[in-house]
C-alpha cells in the first residue's frame, strides 16, 4: 500500500501558532504604538539644542542684549517668545506627554565667553517624564545631557 504524504501543517500546529501570535500581539504592540517613555527624550534633545542656540547668540552678540531662557515647570521660553509663536525659542509640552521641568534657576543666560548667567557652580534642568533626564550646564559653559 502507497502512502500519500500531504505537504501542510495539523490543526493542532495551527492553534498552537495562533496562541503565541495572540499573546505576543497583546503584550508587545502597546508599545509600538504609544509614546510613554519616549517623548522625554525628545524634550531633552529640544532642551539642549535650545540652550546651545541662546549660548551662541551670546557669544555671537557683542555690545548688545543677549537673551534670557525663562524656565517654568510647564514652559521653557527664550525671553521675547511665547508658546503660540512658530519657532525654535519656545519648549512647550502638550498635555497628553505628561513632562515637567525642574530648575534650580528660574532664568539662565549666557555671557560673552558662553559661560552661564544665572547659576551658580553651573546648572542642572530635569525633564521630567516618565523617566528624569537631566540637562548640565558646567561652570565654562559645556552643555550637555548628565
Amino acid at each position: 500500500m502507497k502512502y500519500i504524504h500531504c505537504k501542510g501543517f495539523t490543526l493542532v500546529e495551527l492553534i498552537v501558532v495562533m496562541v503565541i501570535l495572540g499573546v505576543l500581539a497583546v503584550s508587545l504592540l502597546p508599545r509600538f504604538f504609544s509614546s510613554s517613555g519616549s517623548s522625554e527624550y525628545l524634550y531633552q534633545d529640544q532642551l539642549l539644542n535650545l540652550l546651545r542656540r541662546v549660548q551662541m547668540q551670546a557669544m555671537q552678540c557683542s555690545g548688545c542684549v543677549t537673551p534670557t531662557v525663562n524656565i517654568s515647570s510647564s514652559t521653557i521660553l527664550v525671553a521675547g517668545s511665547s508658546c503660540g509663536d512658530d519657532n525654535s525659542l519656545a519648549l512647550c509640552p502638550v498635555a497628553h506627554d505628561n513632562i515637567s521641568f525642574i530648575s534650580s534657576a528660574g532664568a539662565i543666560g549666557f555671557d560673552s565667553l558662553g559661560r552661564p548667567q544665572g547659576c551658580i557652580g553651573g546648572c542642572q534642568l530635569t525633564v521630567q517624564g516618565e523617566a528624569a533626564l537631566r540637562v548640565c550646564i558646567e561652570t565654562e559653559g559645556y552643555i550637555h545631557p548628565c
